[in-house]
């Protein structure tokens, strides 16, 4: 009796270390990938300067309305972004360089996207980049903090 006792119990930590954990992204490739991004917060210096949007701040239909905006970054180098009207979709390229510290984003023909950034911040829960913007033709220093879409 005790030696089945004793098989059970091993049999039931066999089933507790045998169950699979989910597949969390690990690299920030597969971070990027794992979610649609939107625009949490805009903190510029330049042309534009201060904080220009912040989410449940920002009145919509101000000039800096960016509540709309949504990226998701594909596997195959392509990047999905909705404008800030929230209709025009456009397909742009992205690109992870230098050992993954910096992003490019190009072709997604939003202003506040294209450009190469600095990686500031890179989880499951954030995404913050900086990086310099051009804004009605001025230059704009940008730092861009997105999370993941509602």
């Amino acid at each position: 009796m005790r030696q089945i006792l004793i098989l059970g119990l091993i049999a039931l930590g066999f089933s507790f270390n045998s169950c699979t954990k989910t597949n969390e992204p690990t690299t920030k490739s597969e971070i990027l990938q794992s979610t649609t991004w939107m625009v949490q917060s805009v903190q510029a210096s330049g042309y534009l300067t201060g904080l220009i949007y912040e989410r449940g701040r920002t009145p919509e239909g101000s000039p800096y309305d960016m509540s709309k905006i949504r990226v998701q970054f594909l596997p195959n180098g392509k990047a999905s972004a909705i404008d800030n009207t929230g209709n025009a979709q456009t397909t742009g390229t992205w690109t992870l360089l230098e050992n993954d510290s910096k992003i490019s984003i190009s072709s997604s023909q939003n202003y506040l996207l294209d450009g190469t950034g600095n990686i500031l911040s890179l989880t499951t829960s954030e995404f913050t980049f900086s990086g310099a913007r051009t804004y009605k033709s001025q230059l704009v220093e940008a730092t861009v903090k997105m999370v993941p879409a509602l």
